[in-house]
């Protein structure tokens, strides 16, 4: 008797469903997409609010960890973060399985104040622009020689740059560019921008993830976040526009 019931109690027990396990997604520290709150330390802004949303979505729980943008296709190679979302590139095709398209976000380069800006052309007399080390622009920007390019770890040593006349432009998502310069205050040191092409924002999954499998509930998520107006009402609270 004692035996069949504790057969019984085994059986009962592999029916239980696994909780969630834990999750790492990384992405780059750039208010407003993310970065740490200076009072409670905690990640803020439209990638830890898509994220808290996916958890409240999938019952899976993430971890999130902000680096530098060239060391994200490192964390992602080895396996040692799950997944992100950041600008597509082809080259990552290697490492990640693309998912969701988040968004779209305008790319291009933003002069400085006075400088002339009106077409591709007036790029190669600009005495230095300060771009995103691994960041793919598109429009002819990448691939060209002439310019002048500086390579930077992130888009507010440009800004410095630019305001100490170091650089003549900042190359990139122009919307957080101009973000981050009125909250250094050096957005009176902008000019004209130019326009190179629009990046996708996607969901990435290592392809050494063991959760990988989970993907197919993060894109469901992003679907139904697009459909209900959450997406939306995330990127406006976030002045990600």
């Amino acid at each position: 008797m004692a035996r069949t019931a504790l057969i019984m109690l085994m059986l009962l027990l592999s029916f239980v469903p696994a909780r969630a396990g834990e999750l790492r997604f990384i992405t780059i520290d750039v208010a407003p997409w993310a970065s740490l709150d200076p009072t409670t330390q905690k990640p803020v802004g439209v990638f830890p609010a898509v994220v808290a949303e996916f958890q409240r979505r999938t019952g899976h729980s993430i971890a999130i960890t902000l680096h530098p943008f060239a060391r994200i296709d490192r964390e992602l190679e080895t396996g040692a973060q799950d997944c992100t979302i950041i600008v597509w590139n082809d080259t990552r095709a290697g490492i990640v399985k693309k998912g969701a398209l988040l968004a779209h976000h305008p790319v291009g380069i933003i002069a400085a104040k006075g400088v002339r800006l009106d077409g591709f052309d007036d790029l190669h007399r600009l005495n230095g622009i300060s771009v995103l080390r691994g960041l793919a622009m598109g429009g002819g920007f990448d691939e060209n020689a002439r310019l002048r390019k500086e390579f930077d770890t992130d888009y507010q040593t440009g800004l410095r740059k630019l305001a100490h006349g170091r650089v003549e432009a900042v190359a990139g998502a122009m919307p957080t560019i101009r973000y981050l310069a009125a909250q250094m205050g050096l957005d009176h040191h902008l000019g004209q921008q130019l326009l190179l092409s629009q990046m996708d924002l996607v969901l990435q999954c290592s392809l050494k993830s063991p959760h990988l499998n989970a993907m197919e509930q993060f894109n469901r998520a992003i679907r139904d976040m697009r459909d209900d107006g959450t997406l939306d009402a995330i990127f406006r609270s976030n002045f990600f526009s």
